[in-house]
């Protein structure tokens, strides 16, 4: 059988087009680049009207199906999974990788490839473990549910070193956790469009833009990010805040720009398709999550120079230990996240170019599809040692 281009499954259900999304697509067609046969399933989201994830693949030529979805758990999912597996299979019976990017996911890999396990041919199946989000009861229950069923898998990837021990102590084999890079597409600055979003938002010329790019949702701390802002509003009539993204807490984030008095000095941007313009336009990227992995607007505000104030979570002290002008600031500490912007607001226009070559020699798209397909290749190569119980 051929090894050297395996096929590759990537298997993802979205509510969105968030960091994990964005690396899915990234890998999915860097994978195509490096020869392998990948193709991209999103799970349909029942509760939303647009599958921005399927949506995306399929506007930019990439392989990728909608598996139908109608409720928690619709056997129409298991049976279309495993049509898909069964159709990527070589000639000579080789199966595809089922690589699993979110715990719904992973629940439907294990239950469509589950017979073949009682047969002796199952399919591997491959985790990458983005991140746990754990800010509400069924969130931490659901956690619990995906570590026990990981167990059964035949590899897990890791994004940040930090998870390795969790994952030890929930049970996983040492000897089946890797840890991949996230890699990006990296995108190019883009200052003639950056121009034009200035006047469009009416920003002056001197203004020191400070910009936020992530979910809205309780894990980010984008509430923190605005406390924080407030006095340095005061203190700097210059600056302002953009706040990039969408997600459940973007009418109480908008409330509570009001209560502070912040008007015109934050702007709620929404999700946005103009991003090369958007750091372009930023004196510096602010990432205040309390919990992250290897988180994609890091790398990207690092590829287009623009200098990053984060939360020490995840690998983000990883990757700033390579930046010139990154700074870190405690989780969850709102002083310290406002003496950073207070130094950061005196300082405007500077460019991270030792942040941007170890993003592109070290976290280049290919760099990941390269580090998968090896471990792709292990798998076919030894055989599965999965457990059918």
């Amino acid at each position: 059988m051929s090894q050297s281009r395996p096929a590759a499954l990537q298997l993802r259900s979205s509510a969105g087009l968030y960091g994990a999304d964005r690396v899915v697509l990234a890998l999915n067609r860097a994978l195509a680049r490096e020869g392998s046969r990948a193709r991209l399933l999103s799970i349909n989201n029942y509760r939303m009207d647009e599958q921005a994830l399927h949506d995306t693949a399929s506007a930019t030529g990439q392989d990728a199906v909608l598996l139908p979805c109608r409720g928690r758990v619709d056997p129409a999912t298991v049976g279309a999974l495993t049509a898909q597996v069964n159709a990527a299979r070589d000639r000579d019976g080789t199966p595809p990788i089922v690589h699993v990017h979110d715990y719904k996911s992973a629940f439907y890999a294990w239950l469509a490839t589950r017979r073949e396990v009682l047969l002796g041919r199952p399919a591997p199946l491959v985790a990458t473990l983005h991140g746990w989000v754990e800010s509400s009861t069924s969130l931490r229950l659901y956690t619990r549910l995906e570590l026990a069923l990981l167990r059964r898998f035949d590899a897990l990837a890791v994004v940040a070193g930090e998870q390795i021990e969790r994952l030890v102590r929930a049970g996983v084999p040492r000897s089946i956790i890797r840890h991949v890079d996230n890699g990006i597409d990296c995108p190019q600055r883009d200052d003639r469009a950056a121009l034009a979003l200035r006047a469009e938002l009416h920003l002056a010329p001197t203004a020191h833009v400070f910009s936020a790019v992530a979910r809205m949702s309780s894990e980010k701390n984008l509430a923190m990010l605005l406390r924080a802002f407030a006095p340095v509003a005061i203190r700097h009539p210059d600056v302002v805040l953009l706040l990039v993204g969408d997600g459940p807490q973007r009418e109480e984030l908008h409330a509570l720009a009001q209560r502070l008095s912040l008007g015109a000095r934050v702007h709620f941007l929404g999700v946005r398709h103009d991003m090369p313009a958007i750091y372009s336009l930023t004196d510096h990227v602010v990432l205040p999550s309390l919990t992250e992995g290897m988180p994609l607007v890091v790398l990207e505000a690092m590829a287009c120079e623009v200098p990053v104030i984060a939360s020490a979570v995840g690998d983000v002290p990883r990757l700033l230990a390579h930046a010139g002008h990154g700074r870190l600031v405690p989780p969850g500490d709102a002083d310290a996240l406002e003496a950073a912007l207070d130094e950061a607001a005196l300082v405007s226009g500077l460019r991270d170019t030792r942040a941007r070559e170890h993003v592109r020699e070290r976290h280049g798209a290919q760099a990941m599809a390269r580090d998968y397909l090896d471990l792709y290749r292990s798998l076919l190569e030894k055989g599965h040692a999965r457990r059918a119980s």
